[in-house]
């Protein structure tokens, strides 16, 4: 959309604001804001966010630190808006210009009495100062870098030592000119090569609770001459110009998201135009264009793309309005065929309208609308899921299948910050998913349906393998949430040495595959001779399956062996865990305190206390 097209639909958003229509408003501004849209513009963005009441749009807090080697003003403003347009409404703390060691290693700052839920520490290559002169040796240019290295690490140390926040740290770009040429990229103790150098070595120190912020590719997908404006750091010591700022928010936006679990999960692909060329009810299974020429590869490399997010965790599903046979034909039968019927967890082919299949997908999937990117080259198809459906994200797609990935990955919808061994197989666990739900519509009652899926659970302690998967369910999970407790890998690896803690996670698999780790409980003893129960997460994908009654069986028998006299419980409501209500009062335990929303619920061990009932084997581990 053009710049003029923009400011007539910007004035538009703000008749509709003046008419109170705040949720229609603020839907419009995500529709036309983009990240590279110029500073202009990105301001009036926020202009029109600010005038729109905060309590209409329903928004996650979180509390944001920015300590920054340059200046930022101009950056807040905006990054608060593309954290709204990710779902979160933040409070920041800006410390004063240059004083990121200052901030961290007094622990007397206000950062500290601030207590952020993220800190970003901001630096550019100017931050970067390499005791090294020219004609160093390798070894002495290595050292430098180390060196550079060391200082981030320590008071990343130090950052953790004196709050429980997660770390966002971003590399260094690379400075758009150059005293040796080509030269400065392969002498050890050129700038650029330094630079790099430092750039590898800090991703490989990154540790538990700190998330590297890429802000090298930022500024090469923008490009380096635009990226830096001499004017700006002179003037007023902006780090990059003014144009650049909506991009590097919003990215630093999207990765805010994945650290408080706002990614989208799952991808759903229309067919037709959008993985091959033709129609395959016109076409046949050989007339589609896939594999050879220009637009036959570029579906090729497409597949390849989303091939790739599905083995990193992204569920693929199909939604296309053809006849199922004739749409599996391709996977079954073509060979430039790059994703298979294995690689889609439901695929949904009928003549049924999109809004309600993509919602039939949600459904089967046990996953919110909002977890949903829908991808199909008609612009038709899009706008009316846009209308019926606001919560799933679309991307627009072009004519030119050439452009189908850029459009796609611009978004940065799937930003991660950690990769577990579950993410490989999560689209096997979805699918596999499908496959009970039908043996349930089979089944004559519910017992008979637990009992054929021949469960077997394990209960372990958290343990340093599975940390990354911990902290991930943990974060990620809101609906069998009963807290919505957050903590970072470091507190989590603290945990796990605090002698009042009992940390446990939870395996079920069955008949029809692994599940893999799908529940934590923390549970923490307390005076009184109490268990408290911290944090209780467990994965949407085991709903319904018995497996809180087993892990509830659990917890009794921990607390017997523990002698305590009672289990406590705490529920607090959020928009997103109402199914897990009732769960203390199924189980048995008694309200005894409730304020504003938030319940606490008691289990006495007296006497007998309950056994629950389940239909899941227990095995031993060896």
């Amino acid at each position: 959309m053009k710049s003029a097209d923009k400011k007539e639909r910007l004035k538009r958003i703000k008749e509709d604001i003046g008419r109170e229509k705040f949720e229609e408003a603020f839907l419009s501004l995500k529709r036309i804001s983009e990240p590279e849209d110029a500073f202009f513009l990105q301001h009036k963005y926020c202009a029109l966010f600010n005038s729109i009441p905060k309590d209409v749009i329903k928004l996650t807090n979180v509390r944001i630190a920015i300590l920054a080697g340059s200046t930022v003003t101009h950056f807040v403003a905006v990054f608060k808006y593309w954290l709204a347009q990710t779902g979160l409404s933040a409070v920041i703390y800006e410390a004063g210009y240059d004083t990121v060691s200052q901030s961290i290693l007094d622990p007397a700052s206000s950062l500290y009495s601030f207590a952020p839920d993220i800190t970003m520490i901001f630096t550019s290559y100017r931050d970067l100062k390499f005791d090294v002169g020219q004609g160093a040796s390798i070894e002495d240019s290595n050292k430098a870098v180390e060196e550079a290295v060391e200082g981030y690490v320590t008071l990343w140390e130090q950052l953790k030592k004196n709050s429980s926040t997660f770390i966002i740290q971003n590399n260094a770009d690379l400075p758009s000119c150059r005293t040796l040429g080509n030269y400065e990229g392969t002498a050890p103790w050129g700038r650029v090569s330094l630079l790099r150098a430092f750039n590898v070595a800090l991703a490989k120190a990154v540790q538990a609770g700190v998330a590297l912020f890429d802000l090298e590719y930022i500024s090469s997908v923008y490009g380096k001459r635009k990226w830096h404006d001499s004017r700006f750091w002179y003037h007023s010591k902006h780090a990059f110009s003014l144009d650049a700022t909506g991009l590097v928010a919003f990215e630093a936006a999207r990765l805010v998201g994945s650290i408080k679990g706002f990614s989208k999960k799952c991808l759903v692909l229309d067919l037709d135009n959008t993985l091959w060329g033709g129609i395959i009810g016109d076409d046949g299974v050989h007339g589609i264009v896939l594999g050879n020429g220009a637009a036959g590869e570029a579906f090729v490399d497409f597949q390849q793309y989303l091939l790739g997010l599905k083995n990193r965790g992204i569920i693929l599903t199909v939604c296309s309005k053809n006849e199922e046979e004739l749409a599996k034909e391709p996977f079954l039968q073509h060979p430039d065929m790059q994703l298979k019927l294995e690689d889609i967890a439901v695929f949904k082919a009928n003549w049924e309208d999109k809004v309600a299949n993509i919602s039939a997908i949600a459904d089967e999937l046990n996953i919110g609308l909002e977890h949903m990117v829908f991808v199909d080259d008609n612009p038709a198809e899009r706008e009316i899921v846009r209308k019926y459906l606001p919560m799933v994200a679309i991307p627009d797609m072009p004519e030119d299948p050439s452009g189908y990935i850029e459009a796609l990955d611009r978004h940065s919808y799937f930003e991660v910050i950690s990769f577990s061994d579950a993410d490989q197989v999560r689209n096997e666990y979805y699918r596999d998913n499908v496959s009970r739900k039908q043996l349930r519509t089979q089944s004559r009652d519910l017992t008979e349906y637990l009992q054929s899926l021949r469960m077997e659970a394990t209960v372990s302690r958290f343990d340093d393998l599975n940390l990354a998967r911990i902290a991930q369910l943990i974060n990620k999970s809101n609906q069998f949430h009963l807290t919505t407790t957050r903590y970072t890998e470091t507190e989590i690896a603290a945990m796990m040495s605090d002698k009042q803690k009992h940390c446990l996670y939870f395996r079920l698999k069955d008949c029809f595959g692994d599940n893999g780790l799908i529940s934590v409980v923390i549970l923490e003893e307390q005076e009184g001779d109490t268990l408290y129960i911290d944090t209780w997460s467990m994965s949407c994908r085991v709903f319904a399956r018995g497996m809180e009654q087993f892990i509830a069986n659990e917890i009794v028998l921990l607390a017997r062996q523990r002698n305590v006299q009672s289990i406590i419980g705490k529920y607090v409501p959020t928009r997103k865990n109402k199914i897990v209500s009732d769960l203390y009062e199924k189980l048995h335990f008694s309200l005894v305190q409730e304020q504003d929303g938030v319940t606490m619920w008691e289990l006495p061990l007296t006497g007998n206390p309950p056994v629950y009932e389940t239909y899941i084997n227990k095995l031993t581990l060896d």
